[in-house]
């Protein structure tokens, strides 16, 4: 594959949606411990349009995506359990271009009952399991708030709760409470007609997926040592302390988080749901807009890279 060339985006500079850039770059060539993967769909992640925008730090140029599923093209000399042809998923950086090499070990057979589309859409388990059991160790008999849970990682995470046996509170739009107690919730809250530190009191943990007021609002409702799980940012540190909770970040991907959620997945304990489908490496800026301004809705958002396979 020496001196060919692929289809991906490549930004080069932060900015809004026109950054994204559809050019041409030479395919990867894996290294020992990886694997050169092509790609049919990558996971659109809210973290993609910020770090497009400068609001994380990342070398340039890159290319978007941080996780795809697809099709191995080639495997590295020391690359043992994946061959050419195998149909995978996993934690894949670049995901938005034809093709990618990622390493070996962050990579797990798709099952064969799953579309691309959900393979691509399973990063969030990884990313609940590893907030809810890493950081926070849930167990089961445990109270805990999950804000909007009918999200990318939300979604997994209650399906991660109910399995455990924690007692769930949720909270999510009009639209999808009835998706949400499906999934296992023992109470949902329409977060735009009830305020929800009125409605809940006393839990052990809280996993807040939305950030903004949200945050600090939550720390009312978690009981004196209970702790608050941040994926988006951390409360006022002043009034955590008056509340005496616990804030960590939840947003750890451990390799034994991305194993423990591919055997529930494979089993078929948590389900991924997909929320949208954009076709493309041209709609990738349309995909992140979506990302960033769409209305709340059921699961993740995927870019189909490739439509022949």
């Amino acid at each position: 594959m020496k001196n060919l060339h692929v289809p991906a985006i490549c930004v080069h500079e932060p900015g809004g949606p026109e950054k994204l850039l559809l050019e041409e770059i030479a395919v990867p060539v894996p290294e020992k411990d990886q694997v050169l993967i092509k790609i049919v769909a990558a996971g659109v992640n809210p973290i993609d349009w910020k770090t497009r925008e400068g609001l994380m730090h990342y070398p340039l140029p890159y290319i978007p995506g941080v996780e795809a599923a697809g099709v191995v093209m080639a495997v590295g000399e020391s690359v043992f359990g994946k061959k050419v042809g195998d149909e995978v998923y996993g934690a894949i950086d670049g995901a938005y271009a034809t093709c990618a090499v990622a390493q070996s070990e962050l990579l797990f057979r798709k099952p064969a009952i799953w579309s691309f589309e959900e393979a691509a859409a399973a990063g969030g388990a990884k990313t609940a399991w590893g907030a809810l059991f890493d950081v926070g160790e849930l167990k089961k008999g445990q109270r805990i708030l999950i804000h909007g849970a009918a999200g990318g990682v939300g979604h997994f995470a209650v399906q991660l709760a109910y399995h455990v046996g924690a007692y769930i509170i949720a909270t999510a739009s009009e639209a999808n409470m009835d998706f949400v107690a499906s999934l296992g919730a023992n109470e949902v809250i329409d977060y735009k007609a009830v305020s929800f530190e009125t409605a809940v009191q006393e839990v052990d943990m809280v996993l807040d997926t939305v950030g903004g007021d949200t945050t600090d609002r939550s720390l009312s409702v978690i009981k004196p040592g209970g702790v608050l799980l941040c994926l988006v940012q951390y409360p006022d540190s002043a009034k955590a302390d008056e509340a005496g909770v616990n804030v960590a970040w939840g947003g750890t991907k451990t390799l034994v988080a991305m194993r423990e959620a591919h055997k529930l997945l494979e089993k078929g304990l948590i389900k991924p749901y997909v929320k949208k489908v954009f076709h493309g490496l041209s709609s990738a800026a349309e995909a992140q807009e979506f990302s960033k301004y769409g209305r709340p809705g059921r699961g993740r958002i995927v870019l189909r890279v490739s439509d022949d396979r």
